[in-house]
């Protein structure tokens, strides 16, 4: 597998990821937290796009 390929998989695979997380979240009807720059951060998962 090239360099090339391998990128792609792997961008995929964390959009694909990404997707499920926020589904599961708006499912549970909870918001997603982040971490930036150390604060904490909530964000409604209807907010974010798929």
């Amino acid at each position: 597998m090239s360099e090339r390929e391998f990128d792609t998989k792997l961008r995929q695979g964390l959009l694909e990821t990404a997707k499920r997380v926020v589904e599961q979240h708006r499912r549970d009807n909870q918001p997603l937290i982040f971490s930036e720059n150390g604060e904490v951060i909530y964000v409604d998962p209807y907010s974010v796009e798929i």
